[in-house]
């Protein structure tokens, strides 16, 4: 079979208002997009997303809503193959009634997607979407306001979504 997919380095991607796009970096030519399911976050416009391109892989950090009168506020997390633009996994990070977006951070290192929510931090592998772990972190809930936690490991630093 004959691959004619773009090799990652070849790609630059955006990510913005809940839409994900590659383009091709030699000639600005659209590759793929990918929209984000699901509905804008209560008091943010744009939609956050983020992006980050890490070994072969799109991993797609984005906020969103649920519900007509009583919103309920999410993170997730979708990952797609860089060439092709093709979901390999999501998984929702965290669910809360609120009419407000509080932003996470997320982290991608050494096969793990670490992200922080409120109060709560969340390890999934890399390659299979598969949760690690969960757990509250020491520094809770912020009172009125949600801690933005900075996640940091040797060599990489967690990129904040507000």
């Amino acid at each position: 079979m004959n691959d004619t997919s773009p090799a990652p380095g070849s790609l630059l991607i955006t990510a913005f208002n809940g839409l994900v796009a590659a383009y091709e970096r030699a000639s600005g030519d659209t590759v793929w997009t990918f929209a984000v399911p699901g509905k804008s976050v209560p008091g943010v416009r744009p939609r956050p997303t983020y992006a980050e391109l890490r070994e072969g892989r799109v991993f797609v950090f984005s906020g969103g809503a649920e519900g007509t009168f009583t919103k309920r506020v999410f993170l997730e997390v979708h990952a797609l193959d860089a060439g092709s633009g093709r979901l390999l996994w999501a998984q929702r990070v965290d669910s809360e009634q609120s009419s407000t977006f509080a932003g996470g951070t997320m982290l991608v290192e050494q096969g793990q997607v670490i992200v922080s929510h409120r109060e709560t931090l969340t390890a999934f592998d890399a390659d299979s979407g598969e949760l690690q772990w969960s757990r509250v972190s020491e520094h809770g809930g912020g009172g009125l306001h949600s801690p933005l936690l900075q996640l940091v490991v040797e060599g990489a630093r967690g990129r904040l979504l507000t």
